[in-house]
């Protein structure tokens, strides 16, 4: 029966993972009201995913906000801006400059390019063969980056500015019986599917590297007792007033 299930799971992410669709979808934006810009409906715009919008000066176009997928009605998607501070420089103001109709949008931005949160070697292994379509920048990337500043449990914050240094656009969290994928910009959930529960779990996450820590210092640091508790309350701030 045991065996029944694994094979189930297995078949179910592999053509999951087949049908995955990560390129980049470009598109103009039609309508511009404050925060919110409209571009035209396809099946092929899924709903918390997020891209850019790019705008035309002189001789180049250049990124000049960030855009979520946030509803559709009518025929057309409704996005909602935000900054886009990946290319920030302490030397260089961010431009003045919104979005408005005529200028380019491209969702699906950088979706694939990723990282991997798995519980054990086997969970983050098969995840990686089981996406082949996208590039995976190394969890062990992520921990040294978090043994260099004393974190034992990433919060949000880290994340994204591990993927702004990176260039990456998705997380994929490993948790007990299913996998989520999440914009690392917005921590919107895209999708979810099921996979066997892993046979152990490594703090904060698996990873070749070793010598997490916390900073003795610092009042305000978290620690992590539970992997998939932690997770699960990261993606979803609901789930830890539900416990």
């Amino acid at each position: 029966m045991l065996r029944f299930i694994a094979l189930f799971l297995t078949l179910n992410l592999t053509l999951f993972a087949a049908n995955f669709d990560l390129k980049p979808f470009k598109t103009e934006l039609l309508k511009v009201d404050d925060i919110y810009g409209y571009i035209k409906d396809s099946p092929e715009i899924q709903i918390n995913s997020s891209g850019v919008v790019l705008q035309q000066f002189k001789n180049s176009k250049s990124i000049i906000a960030r855009a979520s997928v946030i509803a559709k009605e009518n025929g057309l998607a409704k996005l909602e801006f935000s900054v886009f501070s990946d290319l920030k420089q302490e030397a260089l103001p961010l431009p003045n400059v919104l979005p408005k109709s005529g200028d380019e949008v491209v969702l699906n931005f950088l979706y694939d390019r990723g990282v991997i949160v798995a519980p054990d070697e086997k969970t983050y292994n098969d995840l990686v063969s089981d996406f082949p379509q996208i590039y995976f920048t190394h969890i062990d990337i992520f921990g040294a980056q978090l043994i260099r500043s004393s974190t034992v449990a990433p919060k949000r914050s880290d994340f994204r500015k591990f993927c702004a240094d990176n260039a990456v656009g998705i997380l994929i969290f490993a948790l007990e019986d299913k996998a989520k994928i999440i914009d690392c910009q917005n921590f919107n959930e895209l999708y979810e599917f099921p996979i066997e529960k892993a046979s152990s779990v490594q703090i904060p996450f698996y990873s070749r590297v070793s010598g997490y820590r916390t900073n003795f210092f610092d009042f305000n640091a978290q620690e992590m007792s539970d992997y998939y508790r932690y997770y699960n309350a990261l993606i979803d701030f609901s789930k830890v007033l539900a416990d």
